[in-house]
């Protein structure tokens, strides 16, 4: 992290007045922030133990990230797409003792931690002190069941992290990206607030673009995209989904050199018409546990359906078909766990095209039918998540029959004849029979990035009367 610091102390020295980050409440200079930054962190000198960061985004969760980093602190991030009760287990397995908020009322039920304030009314200038190391960051992932479990990054898998991606995207001072998947996941911290740090471009934050990701109306995303003019940004599928859905005949603005969309795979198809809608869309693939990114296709050189090559410092083989991680970026280890091996299997199916890699589904995932034969859910999934009407979907296996059975979340009505549309041109033995059609109110079944929980996709499956599609056969000859 010395070269996130060394470049924001360089930017406060020799552009102090231009804007650094942009938010719904107003702007920051590099000057401004490097005083609001150790203000803060002379505050977090006095506090023992771990903090959280209590704050939903924008430019208060910059300057916590950074104070509390800068003081060589462990930190928390506190999503707030997380249940109430995903967050109290949070805060007792990383016994945090303080946590940065500006909203008091979040936490009124646990009244032995300190809190602490970003808003200060502080202005005298200070400087930023050099950043000395030390600093580790604990990042939950929902994990399978629900339950976050805790990553421990430090220094060393965020600088590789850091270094890697800042020769991909290959950012600059006239760079804007727009920041729209939430702070507390680990690539926007990387992507929205190092990676511009250390290129001198601007971050620029709408929460209400932000809620898009979680059902909300999708004009606000469409308007920042509009308003902004920004070079870069990061998706998820079933946003840019519902992006091209709304831009209909219209083309994304020009601005536009680098949008990344990971996290859950995306069809082909989608990918194309982003492209052909001016999205210069560029699939990549990583997980927390390796620090956010493996593999990523680089700007001016995407090729739908792969995750591009791996990272420079990284090393990806496959062993039976799971893809296996080696290099600086492995996490330390789990939280409250033994330390990291050496080579990380990430659980995900994947194989090579050239020295590009293509992910093909989870390995825990896999559906093995009566007939023996193996089908990767996701396979099936993302053609029907090409539909911007979908937000994501599942397959399972009906335990009574072993019939395949699809699970559709649809923001609005979809007919079955365009979802037998979609599978047209699968196999029969990977075709779904039968489809059960949910809304995305639909308590647990998707993870805060889209993807299907699949302990509540089997569940809603063995206990829901489905609908059935034509057979196979009769899709493939209509």
């Amino acid at each position: 992290m010395k070269q996130v610091f060394d470049a924001l102390y360089q930017h406060a020295q020799t552009r102090p007045h231009d804007i650094a980050f942009e938010d719904d409440a107003g702007q920051i200079t590099w000057q401004e922030l490097t005083t609001r930054v150790e203000h803060l962190a002379r505050d977090l000198d006095a506090i023992d133990g771990v903090v959280a960061i209590g704050l939903a985004g924008g430019i208060d969760y910059v300057v916590a990230d950074l104070a509390l980093t800068v003081s060589a602190k462990r930190q928390v991030p506190l999503p707030f797409f997380f249940s109430t009760a995903q967050n109290a287990h949070v805060l007792m397995d990383a016994k945090v003792s303080a946590v940065v908020t500006n909203s008091p009322e979040l936490f009124a039920a646990l009244p032995h931690l300190t809190q602490i304030s970003t808003q200060m009314n502080r202005s005298d200038p200070l400087d930023l002190r050099p950043y000395a190391g030390g600093a580790e960051r604990i990042i939950y992932t929902s994990g399978s069941s629900g339950t976050p479990k805790g990553v421990v990054l430090s220094d060393r898998q965020l600088d590789a992290s850091i270094t890697a991606l800042s020769r991909v995207i290959a950012a600059g001072p006239a760079d804007i990206h727009l920041s729209i998947l939430p702070l507390a996941q680990l690539l926007e911290q990387i992507c929205g607030i190092f990676l511009p740090i250390v290129a001198g471009a601007r971050t620029v934050f709408r929460f209400e673009a932000t809620k898009t990701l979680f059902g909300t109306p999708i004009a606000p995303l469409v308007a920042a995209f509009e308003d902004t003019c920004p070079t870069t940004s990061l998706l998820a599928p079933a946003i840019l989904g519902r992006w091209l859905e709304a831009l209909g005949d219209r083309r994304a603005p020009d601005s536009l050199r680098f949008v990344a969309v990971g996290g859950a795979s995306s069809a082909p198809a989608l990918i194309h018409k982003a492209l052909a809608a001016g999205i210069p869309i560029h699939e990549g693939y990583g997980l927390s546990e390796c620090c956010a990114v493996v593999a990523m296709n680089t700007p001016g050189d995407t090729h739908p359906g792969t995750v591009g090559p791996v990272l420079d410092g990284l090393s990806v083989t496959l062993e039976h078909g799971e893809i296996v991680v080696s290099g600086p970026t492995i996490m330390s280890g789990y939280l409250n766990g033994p330390a990291a091996p050496d080579v990380w299997r990430t659980g995900d199916l994947g194989h090579f095209e050239g020295d590009r890699l293509v992910i093909d589904g989870r390995k825990d995932a896999l559906l093995v039918t009566g007939a023996g034969r193996n089908v990767s859910p996701e396979w099936v999934e993302q053609r029907v998540n090409a539909d911007p009407r979908v937000v994501s979907s599942g397959l399972g296996l009906r335990e009574s029959d072993g019939a395949l059975v699809l699970i559709v979340v649809a923001a609005v009505p979809i007919d079955l004849a365009q979802i037998e549309h979609y599978l047209a041109d699968l196999p029969p033995y990977a075709c779904p029979g039968e489809v059960i059609i949910t809304d995305p109110s639909e308590p647990g079944l998707l993870f805060p990035v889209g993807t299907p929980n699949r302990s509540v996709v089997a569940n809603i499956i063995n206990s829901r009367r489905a609908v059935a599609l034509s057979r196979p056969a009769e899709r493939i000859a209509s």
